[in-house]
């Protein structure tokens, strides 16, 4: 994967698409440009994973299995993990590190323990996506909106303590650089009792939007401040709207915790995001526009490939022809040009792919 990431080229005004056929690739990964697309061929099945954590590199952000530092990055159907030891000393682990603008994730994974999902700066969408952690495990300083996901505490059998889903904050008096909104959203839990978060730094904003919750499982305090800065309590502005779910109930929850009146839409929590729907993944035909230089793609071989059975939903019968996403034609390539899923589609002289 890093691979073709660096074979794109370092400057683009448009989308690149990497696609990635099922498999597991064990890569620490760095993705520095602008404009970069990664298509799973399928998220349980597409997993790029690493295991450093802050005890081996001596930060919680560098760790990061894949750190997304290009602005525009999207990604589709993947599982992005950290499998680095857990509980212990320093075991922060980030699956992921977005530290740019305009990041968008939909109908991906994120999995670890400790730090998993890491919004470190600029605006970052998730939407579909299910993540797991234990502590802190969705944090940074980031704006970041979380959709329709599904956010899962699982700790170890051995652990008795508790779980905390977020920590968030930054240096914005304001608080429009960051914060977190969580809506439509689901928490669910191993057994593990756990908080709403932790004010991580001065200015903590988070929004629990129309989120479900197994209620018993929640702390009745809901957040904690950290002790060595108890004051953030001044200054940080969390809570929840409309939630609920069974035994769920707001009361009892920390003096500054807030029962909000009305929230922010995503669009205007976030700002502009028609970027969103500027990618390929959501082109009707899956062809570049004649106003639009035509989409950069490289596919993806893993170390070993899952063989999928006969879709139910085919063009051709043929064992040899190509799954969804697969390559089926183009200059110099010499493999099938028939699909047994979809069509195949045009893209440039080099590049034909399998597509609905």
């Amino acid at each position: 994967v890093q691979e073709a990431i660096d074979s794109l080229p370092n400057s683009a005004s448009s989308e690149r698409v990497i696609y990635i056929k099922n498999g597991t690739y064990y890569e620490y990964l760095l993705c520095q440009k602008n404009f970069v697309t990664l298509v799973g061929e399928n998220k349980d099945k597409v997993i790029l994973t690493y295991d450093l954590n802050n005890a081996k590199t001596g930060s919680s952000s560098k760790c990061a299995s894949f750190r997304a530092y290009g602005n525009n990055f999207k990604a589709f159907d993947i599982t992005f993990e950290n499998t680095a030891p857990f509980p212990g000393q320093n075991t922060q682990a980030p699956a992921i590190n977005c530290n740019a603008n305009n990041h968008y994730f939909e109908n991906c994974k994120f999995l670890s323990y400790q730090d998993t999902l890491l919004s470190s700066k600029g605006n970052h969408y998730f939407k579909n996506c299910y993540i797991r952690g234990f502590t802190d495990f969705i944090w940074g300083s980031g704006r970041a909106v979380f959709e329709n996901c599904v956010i899962h505490v699982q700790g170890k059998p051995e652990m008795t303590n508790y779980g905390y889903l977020t920590a968030n904050g930054n240096n914005d008096s304001k608080l429009k650089a960051g914060g977190f909104l969580i809506t439509n959203s689901k928490v669910t839990t191993d057994g593990h009792t756990f908080y709403l978060g932790r004010l991580w730094k001065e200015y903590c904003y988070v929004i629990f939007d129309k989120t479900e919750f197994p209620g018993d499982k929640i702390i009745k305090e809901g957040w904690l401040t950290f002790t060595s800065n108890p004051e953030y309590d001044q200054t940080s502005v969390v809570g929840e709207y409309q939630c609920y779910g069974q035994n769920y109930s707001p009361y009892g929850r920390v003096s500054y915790a807030t029962q909000y009146k009305s929230v922010p839409s995503i669009q205007e929590f976030l700002g502009d995001i028609s970027y969103v729907k500027n990618s390929f993944y959501f082109s009707g035909n899956k062809t570049p526009t004649t106003t639009v230089a035509p989409i950069q793609t490289t596919t993806v071989q893993p170390v070993t490939t899952t063989v999928n059975t006969q879709p139910t939903n085919s063009s051709t019968n043929d064992k040899n022809c190509g799954s969804l996403f697969y390559q089926c034609g183009g200059k110099n390539y010499k493999g099938s040009n028939c699909c047994r899923e979809g069509t195949c589609k045009i893209f440039n002289e080099w590049f034909s792919i399998c597509s609905n």
